[in-house]
This record gives structure tokens, C-alpha cells and sequence, in this order.
């Protein structure tokens, strides 16, 4: 996160802070439970006037939002931010001001991609969501990347998405699901209360559209399948993109940073021309402690020694390749100039960040790599 200061304490647990509400002790929805992950965005959100309740009594968190839903909380977000006010008919205003498609109509569905896609462009950061979508390396190769790519690492970038923490993981979505009314909720909160530094963050992610170096047809192949998974969501113990994982179900589809790092380096075998690869027989422990564990300092890289497609090790304590083992928590890959692909809990899921000097927690917690794919292939 290029220029920012914030230390992220623990950056591939990190949960979901609670607003303050006010709200009275008593439950206002019956399907809103004092327990309930999303409650303190929930309670905002309605009582704010951003998302309207299904009924007195019921919020409908499990319901699917409509584009009628979704065209409020756009609304409100550019009454905020540019002081257009809101029509009587947000759902009319929100499609003739390019917000959103008007698909079949005001009660349809949305989906979390088609929702952010009017985030940024109610914000207007729509060109630099282009320009983040036009990826490629030096050589001007362009990586298959998915469908709303760009939209997704910016609003990751600027803290608009929230991961749902452990044990309520089956609320995580991918872009293309439909986008239910609790997501949608704490969405509205983050956009709301969005930090002066939101869109210097957009920005800064901006660069990683030209910064990849030339990548060898092996890691061709290795990173062009990692960046197929960007914007997937983070998942407590995730390592597969569904939930029924043939390695023991999940809360959901996703995965959590040394799951990631399992699904491409080890999980996968790539054939480029006569070589076939796969970092199964090197990548024994499942998590990111075991990894560390498992590394001799004689085989841990400096980040000056860095090549694209090693494994990133961050750390509570870093000191180089002396880092105690103990105090790495947080795992990631490579892509070349200071740019890592990784799943963590602050960016709710996989995304793209840049970790060279003046970077913050991505450069400062940094501890050492390993190298598990073979230079020049």
C-alpha cells in the first residue's frame, strides 16, 4: 500500500470492526441477533436511511439485493461525495447516470461486481479501474485476468470491502454472485466512512498496470493463473475456489494466504513445452508458520534477491532471513518490481499490492522469500 502508514496488525486474520451504532439493547430485526457479524453495519445502514428494511421487524440480510437497493446506497454515495442530490427515483437516476446497467428492471438482482462497478464510477475512479484492468508485463504480454478485475482491486484499494470474519465465511462472495443484503450493508458503512486517504490508495495501485517485468514462459503460466484468481474472497483455512474442497469442505469458496499460495504453487502442475513443474514435493506445510518452520535460513531470499513467482514471508518481528519463524504470519507470491499477489483479511480476498520502499506494513513487516520455481524457465 504505496505512501500508507498504517500498520495492519495482523494482516491474513484480520477481522471485521464493529461500528458504534447506538442502537437500543433490544433487537429491531429478528433476523439481525446480537451475534450476527454484519449487526453494527446493519443497524447504520437502515437507520441512516442508506438501505430501507424489508419489513418492521426484518432487515433481510439473506435476501439478494436489488438493483432498486443498490441504486440507494449509489444515490447516497454521490449525495456524499459530489453533492448530486438524490432523486425521488434513485433507481432511474442511478441508470441514466451510467451507475449501473438497468438490466430487467428495478427488483432485479445485482451482483457485487455490477455494484461496484457503480462505486467506482459514482466516486470517479472508473479510469483508473480501466487502466488497472489493461495489465501486462514489460514485454506488453497481457495476462488473462477476470471479468471486473480492475473494479475489484479498487475497491479492495480503498477499503470499500470488508471480510467477514472467521466463522462467518459463508457470507463471502465472489463478483459474480448475486450480492446479498448484509454484504451490501457493510459495504454502505465502509463507503460512508470512507478515509481521506481512499483515493491516493486507488491511485497508487494504478502503477501495477505497467510495473511487471518480463515473466519466462513457466511463470508465464504459474503468476497468469494466480492473477485468474484476483478478487477471489478471503476464507479462514480456504484453499480451493468452492466449498466443496476435495482437501475438507469450506464456509465458501476463497482462500486465506497460505491457501492461496497452496492452490497455486502447489495444487497445480503446469506444462509449458517439454517442462512440466509443480511445487508439490517442496511445499509440505499447509500453513504459513509450518512454511516458515520448514525454511532454512541458508535457502531464505532477501528481498533484494527477489524473483517473480517466490513465496513472501511477512513477519510481527521481521529481520531478513533471520526472522524468527514464529512471528511470520502473513504468506504471499511474487510478481516482480516490488508488486505481490496475495489473499488477506484487511482486502477481503486476493488482490494485487505494491510492497517496495514507501510502502508501508507490505514493506516494512516483509521478512524473506523462498524459492521454489527454477530461474531462467
Amino acid at each position: 500500500m504505496r505512501g500508507r502508514l498504517t500498520i495492519l496488525a495482523s494482516l491474513c486474520v484480520l477481522g471485521l470492526a464493529m461500528p458504534a451504532t447506538g442502537a437500543a439493547a433490544s433487537d429491531p430485526y429478528t433476523d439481525v441477533p446480537a451475534s450476527f457479524w454484519a449487526r453494527g453495519q446493519v443497524l447504520w445502514s437502515a437507520t441512516n436511511g442508506w438501505i430501507t428494511p424489508r419489513a418492521p421487524t426484518h432487515f433481510g440480510v439473506a435476501h439478494t439485493a436489488s438493483r432498486l437497493t443498490a441504486s440507494r446506497v449509489l444515490a447516497k454515495l454521490a449525495l456524499k461525495v459530489t453533492h448530486t442530490p438524490m432523486a425521488a427515483d434513485t433507481y432511474t437516476q442511478a441508470v441514466e447516470s451510467g451507475w449501473m446497467a438497468a438490466g430487467t428492471g428495478p427488483d432485479q438482482p445485482i451482483t457485487q461486481l455490477d455494484f461496484d462497478r457503480g462505486v467506482v464510477t459514482v466516486l470517479g475512479l472508473k479510469r483508473i479501474a480501466t487502466t488497472i484492468g489493461h495489465l501486462r508485463t514489460a514485454d506488453g504480454w497481457h495476462p488473462h485476468t477476470p471479468t471486473g478485475f480492475g473494479v475489484e482491486q479498487v475497491v479492495r484499494a480503498i477499503g470499500a470491502r470488508v471480510n467477514a470474519p472467521d466463522g462467518s465465511d459463508q457470507w463471502e462472495q465472489w463478483p459474480a454472485q448475486p450480492l446479498l443484503r448484509a454484504n451490501l450493508a457493510v459495504e454502505a458503512y465502509q463507503l460512508a466512512h470512507l478515509p481521506s486517504w481512499a483515493a491516493y490508495e486507488a491511485q497508487s495501485e494504478e502503477a501495477v498496470s505497467t510495473a511487471l517485468p518480463t515473466w519466462t514462459p513457466l511463470k508465464r503460466a504459474v503468476l497468469g493463473f494466480a492473477l485468474r484468481y484476483a478478487g477471489a474472497p478471503y476464507v479462514w483455512g480456504g484453499e480451493y475456489p468452492t466449498p466443496s474442497s476435495p482437501y475438507g469442505a469450506q464456509a465458501a469458496g476463497g482462500f486465506d494466504c497460505s491457501g492461496f499460495v497452496w492452490w497455486v504453487l502447489k495444487m497445480q502442475t503446469y506444462h509449458v513445452g517439454s517442462l512440466t513443474w509443480s511445487g508439490s514435493s517442496q511445499i509440505l506445510g499447509r500453513d504459513t508458520y509450518t512454511m516458515a518452520r520448514d525454511l532454512p535460513v541458508s535457502r531464505r531470499v532477501p528481498y533484494s534477491g527477489l524473483h517473480p513467482g517466490d513465496i513472501l514471508f511477512w513477519s510481527s518481528a521481521p529481520n531478513g532471513v533471520n526472522t524468527a519463524w514464529s512471528t511470520v504470519y502473513h504468506a504471499g507470491i511474487y510478481l516482480g518490481n516490488g508488486w505481490t499477489i496475495n489473499s488477506h483479511g484487511s482486502g477481503d480476498g486476493v488482490t494485487l499490492n505494491y510492497m517496495g520502499p514507501g510502502a508501508g506494513w507490505y514493506h516494512d513487516a516483509f521478512a524473506f522469500g523462498w524459492r521454489v520455481m527454477p530461474l531462467g524457465k
